[in-house]
């Protein structure tokens, strides 16, 4: 059976302008895999190869870009770090699908072309798969599209391989179809509470702030994971598709409007009682702690026909890899990654996230404290290759963290007096540890002797 794709109609105007201008362009293929089907969202040029460290987080802000003529002088490490930022913007349940190419070759022919675009491709897939949080579980299948427009004779062509499994050659045809309507998108939005504090306990081979956020990340994920989601307050069937919800809620007279937009459902996740519990409990000597607490805003955009069991799926997935994407672009921006500072009382701001328009649908960007919406305009035109507006960048999604009691806080004097040292807190433990280990001697005891206090009582009631 020949894999089917669906694409809007400027997705094909945009392939046409480059192809017209007979140069050499590559770019991602950006989308969302249901068992209902694959949609194809949108098509982001990756910017030319620039004069800096490849390897760096900010590899995309430099000057002297390299033209590059021909698919051969392609950099893999290039296309796989424009994959990570892009990845970073996506909601949950989409994905970079693979690659679009628009050259005079014709690559899938040509033996060192169509070796390059796999190199790439393979590249690109081990890139991501390093950080499961934020860019790994793809669904269904490992196979990646090739689309190639000829700049000559302005044939389209999609192929798709299987990428990750060693020196595989197996080429399949790709049925690509450009739909002209836009496509509707089902709008799921959740706003998912943070309140937790983590021991830090800094060993003798030091502890970064990176270390730090990665043991965070991986509790938030285990919470997450083990939560059940409700959808407008129900909790529904994971079979049933989003589009049997939506015909449910519509009155029976109400008339059907060709003009009509699917309303956003509400999600909610909630924690099992016995999940939410340490699996064991230890008492250790702390040297301090991090205070995790706000809300991430959540908006995952799925196909209508899509299972509501892909659906949670996705609503995870956005919030896990909301906070990896924060988490990482807040770490390369410290200066110092000295995880105990020498204040008593340190706060630190992640960026915070804003939608930006793309198609019928919405991506995302992060802005960090005191940025204005027009930095999110040069991710989406250096990323994704759009131009939007100022105004079009939705910013009232997540609002600035509240530092008054921070701010209030003397650090000089108060800060001394308000928090425990590691040893105070450590005592504390130990403390409590043992009245609880006294309380369930005294049970014991108590429960030992039980028969024979009860025999004696019963002979002293029996003589009287």
């Amino acid at each position: 059976m020949v894999r089917t794709v669906y694409s809007p109609e400027y997705c094909l105007q945009y392939l046409e302008q480059y192809a017209s201008q007979e140069n050499f362009v590559l770019g991602l293929i950006l989308g969302q895999v249901t068992e209902a089907r694959e949609n194809i969202i949108h098509l982001a040029r990756t910017p030319e190869e620039k004069n800096t460290d490849t390897g760096s987080e900010s590899s995309y802000v430099s000057e002297k870009p390299e033209a590059v003529r021909n698919l051969l002088g392609v950099s893999e490490a290039w296309v796989a770090d424009h994959a990570k930022h892009v990845t970073r913007m996506l909601p949950g349940g989409m994905f970079v699908q693979g690659i679009f190419i628009t050259s005079d070759e014709d690559i899938f022919e040509d033996p060192n072309y169509f070796s390059k675009v796999k190199s790439v491709l393979n590249y690109t897939h081990k890139t991501l798969s390093v950080n499961q949080y934020m860019y790994a579980n793809y669904p269904h299948s490992n196979e990646r599209l090739i689309l190639h427009m000829s700049t000559n004779t302005k044939v389209l062509t999609c192929k798709s391989i299987e990428v990750g499994v060693g020196k595989s050659t197996s080429i399949k045809n790709v049925d690509w179809k450009f739909v002209p309507k836009a496509q509707q998108w089902q709008r799921l939005d959740c706003y998912y509470e943070f309140d937790d504090v983590y021991p830090v306990i800094v060993k003798k081979s030091g502890i970064s702030v990176k270390q730090q956020f990665q043991q965070i990340l991986e509790s938030a994920y285990k919470t997450i994971e083990s939560s059940v989601m409700f959808i407008d307050g129900e909790l529904k069937d994971g079979s049933e598709a989003l589009e049997q919800l939506i015909k449910k809620k519509k009155p029976k007279n109400s008339v059907k409007s060709a003009q009509d937009t699917p309303k956003s459902m509400h999600v909610s996740l909630f924690v099992p009682f016995e999940n939410s519990l340490p699996e064991t409990v230890e008492y250790l000597e702390c040297d301090g702690s991090i205070h995790f607490s706000g809300v991430v805003s959540s908006s995952v955009f799925m196909y209508p026909k899509a299972t509501v069991s892909e659906t949670i799926a996705a609503v995870k997935q956005d919030i896990i890899r909301s906070l990896a994407s924060r988490f990482t672009m807040h770490c390369d921006a410290l200066i110092d990654d000295n995880l105990l500072p020498e204040e008593k009382v340190c706060f630190n701001e992640p960026p915070r996230r804003v939608l930006v328009p793309v198609g019928s649908l919405y991506l995302c960007d992060y802005l960090f404290p005191g940025e204005a919406p027009a930095e999110a305009l040069l991710s989406v035109k250096e990323l994704l290759d759009l131009q939007i507006t100022e105004g079009d960048v939705i910013c009232d999604v997540e609002t600035p963290a509240d530092t008054s009691e921070f701010d209030a806080l003397d650090r000089d004097t108060s800060s001394e007096e308000l928090l425990a040292t590691p040893q105070e807190a450590s005592q504390f433990m130990y403390i409590t540890g043992i009245c609880f280990a006294m309380f369930v001697l005294v049970v014991s005891i108590f429960i030992h002797y039980y028969d024979s206090i009860a025999v004696c009582i019963s002979r002293l009631l029996s003589r009287s």
